[in-house]
């Protein structure tokens, strides 16, 4: 299976315009990150928005970190070695 089908957050042109939705759904994927940036517990924001499944959630984030795992830029010429425990 392909990253493609096991994705949890798609976007398909014809669906709120190309942004990032849970699959299968009109949610948009920013809705789940901006409402733990808010301070809100996965619990309270699935009582919100039922169409989102716990598990999809879980996903996303677990899905999310792998992304950016690969996309994070490499300064590491840029910049003088982090003192131990300062990033």
């Amino acid at each position: 299976m392909s990253a493609k089908d096991t994705a949890v957050i798609v976007k398909h042109d014809e669906i709120l315009h190309g942004h990032p939705a849970f699959r299968g759904t009109r949610l948009q994927a920013e809705i789940l990150f901006e409402n733990l940036a808010d301070g809100y517990s996965l619990d309270e924001i699935i009582e919100q928005f039922p169409t989102l499944d716990r598990e999809e959630a879980r996903q996303a984030l677990l899905q999310a970190c792998e992304a950016l795992k690969r996309s994070a830029p490499d300064v590491t010429r840029d910049e003088e070695a982090p003192r131990a425990g300062v990033l």
